[in-house]
């Protein structure tokens, strides 16, 4: 792994890197903390016309910026797809001078036909159901695959044995950063906090349920954090609203440092959507700052329910909120929140990637 036998990666990321840090972002760090040399190949990038690749601040880490590979590639044969795939492949590892030991696949919709990467070892890993364009071929063509929840679990099984469930991890920030003189101002107002953090313009979020809480409890503080726009439905309809802090994105480094200051987390998925917010990434973070979270149904918690206040229902979401509100030295006592930060200690990414290596020897296959 080290020095003249470092292993090379390519993550390939239906995201892009400088988008909120989630799953594929946070094993390419720990990748690169652990002495790989990894590459994060960002969705292709329109106008670029050739490979761009940019040092990140973390080290053996690059970003990777390109062009779509070929259009229509999806509806060539296989053997011609693989071709071109694999010569692009090529091109890559004699741009950087290295060729990759690993193919870390995080998407179906592109490379999803593993068989391009030759002898190298080639990982699928789907994060998320609603990454569902080519499952199929991505799982018979990979040496092994991993996944989230057991509804991903249930499809994949379908096509390969070889398919094992690796909870979403979460980055133990060693170095949080400091919240700037504006965001701290956010904090100074006697309340209690709530937090919600995440895509603000996601189509599963339960809006409805999000503005009767807000409105409902006027005298408590919430703060909003993630990206969204001004004709983003849950602004439209709370912008009038005092008692709320837009965030926007925020570096990932601060999010720590801003659960530590708030009282109460939020979950709200509209139930509709609860097979494919199985798992959310976010439950992770929230855990590892100990604070009680008020959650809709998370099917993989619900056999978890000490770690977070989760209602089988969206009616009875207000009830379970008002409770913990009117509690918060119970729902946020020192045992309580030590049990939450032990969960997510237990699931760090380092912890994650020590029980993927583990399946890969199963195979004989090594990063």
């Amino acid at each position: 792994m080290h020095g003249l036998n470092r292993m090379q990666i390519l993550i390939i990321s239906p995201e892009p890197w400088n988008g909120h840090f989630v799953s594929k972002h946070h094993y390419a760090v720990t990748l690169s903390q652990e002495g790989y040399d990894v590459y994060f190949l960002n969705p292709p990038v329109h106008p670029l016309k050739e490979i761009n690749i940019q040092k990140t601040k973390y080290e053996n880490l690059w970003e990777v910026s390109a062009p779509q590979v070929a259009k229509g590639l999806r509806f060539y044969p296989k053997i011609l797809r693989n071709y071109v795939e694999k010569k692009w492949l090529e091109g890559l590892e004699k741009h950087i001078g290295k060729k990759f030991t690993t193919i870390w696949l995080f998407e179906n919709s592109r490379f999803y036909d593993m068989d391009f990467a030759g002898e190298r070892t080639k990982i699928y890993h789907q994060v998320d159901l609603n990454q569902n364009f080519h499952v199929k071929i991505a799982s018979k063509t990979a040496d092994i695959c991993f996944c989230t929840t057991n509804y991903i679990m249930d499809e994949i099984s379908l096509y390969t044995k070889k398919i094992y469930k690796i909870h979403h991890g979460v980055e133990l920030v060693k170095n949080s950063l400091e919240l700037s003189e504006i965001q701290q101002s956010y904090f100074k107002k006697k309340s209690i906090h709530i937090v919600y953090i995440g895509n603000l313009d996601m189509k599963y979020l339960d809006v409805d349920l999000l503005v009767n809480v807000v409105e409902k409890y006027e005298n408590i503080q919430f703060h909003f954090i993630g990206g969204y726009t001004n004709e983003t439905p849950l602004y439209q309809q709370l912008k009038e609203k005092q008692n709320i802090c837009w965030w926007g994105k925020i570096e990932s480094e601060r999010i720590s440092t801003v659960l530590n200051l708030c009282d109460v987390l939020l979950v709200s998925y509209q139930t509709r959507y609860f097979v494919d917010q199985a798992s959310p990434h976010k439950m992770m973070e929230y855990f590892a700052s100990g604070k009680v979270a008020v959650s809709t149904y998370t099917d993989e918690y619900k056999d978890k329910r000490e770690l977070l206040e989760m209602v089988d229902a969206s009616s009875e979401y207000l009830e379970r909120f008002d409770e913990v509100v009117n509690d918060l030295a119970f729902y946020n006592s020192n045992e309580k929140q030590k049990m939450r930060r032990t969960f997510s200690k237990e699931h760090s990414y380092e912890k994650q990637l020590e029980k993927i290596e583990e399946y890969l020897k199963e195979y004989h296959l090594s990063l």
